[in-house]
């Protein structure tokens, strides 16, 4: 099969690639705009390509060279704090970008896709959350992936292709980005106390 993974430089799409390079019976290809990953995450076995999604022309001519089969889109801004300072960029680089990618795949004949989400589609709502909870999204990023998730839904249904949301939050591990201080809590934690700063509880925590 061929898979196509977005965000393949990030933390989790340089493990999920890995993942797929490991099962040694799928064309894996990987693009990523490097503005918040590294290449040094990418397994060099995938086909990888540096490329910004927001570019639709480009997009389009890569997704007709590739025609991927099942698309894992990881790519994101995921600085969802900052989204209400640069909501044009948010919508750009969350919504748009997957517009333009999931457009062109339904084009070849696309089966599946898993459309990383996000933990922010739920606001300010109560935890536990549970998937049969509204989505109620108080930022820009969190509008953005809750227009992800409601047009994934409407162009499965018209196209009649295969879908699986998830919506992770906190993820944590290798690879991860201990610089990025707008996701992450565990990597924010940790920078804070390498560089003996403080670190802040919100709530609950």
């Amino acid at each position: 099969m061929k898979i196509l993974v977005t965000g393949a430089a990030g933390f989790m799409g340089g493990h999920l690639v890995d993942h797929l390079i490991s099962l040694g019976k799928h064309e894996v290809f990987a693009v990523d705009d490097l503005s918040g990953g590294y290449i040094e995450n990418v397994n060099p076995k995938a086909h990888f390509t540096k490329l910004d999604l927001r570019d639709r022309k480009k997009v389009e001519q890569y997704i007709a060279r590739v025609k991927p089969e099942l698309l894992y889109y990881l790519a994101a801004d995921a600085s969802e704090g900052r989204s209400q300072f640069t909501p044009l960029s948010s919508t750009e680089r969350n919504y748009l970008a997957y517009m333009n990618t999931l457009v062109s795949c339904i084009k070849y004949r696309l089966k599946k896709v898993v459309l990383t989400s996000s933990m922010s589609v739920y606001g300010a709502q109560k935890p536990p959350f549970s998937e049969d909870m509204p989505k109620k999204p108080e930022d820009i990023y969190g509008i953005a992936k809750s227009a992800m998730e409601d047009a994934t839904q409407v162009l499965a249904k018209v196209h009649n292709f295969n879908y699986v949301i998830i919506r992770p939050h906190n993820v944590y591990g290798q690879k991860q980005n201990l610089a990025d201080p707008y996701r992450n809590v565990i990597a924010i934690f940790i920078n804070c106390l390498l560089n003996n700063k403080h670190f802040y509880i919100y709530g609950e925590g």
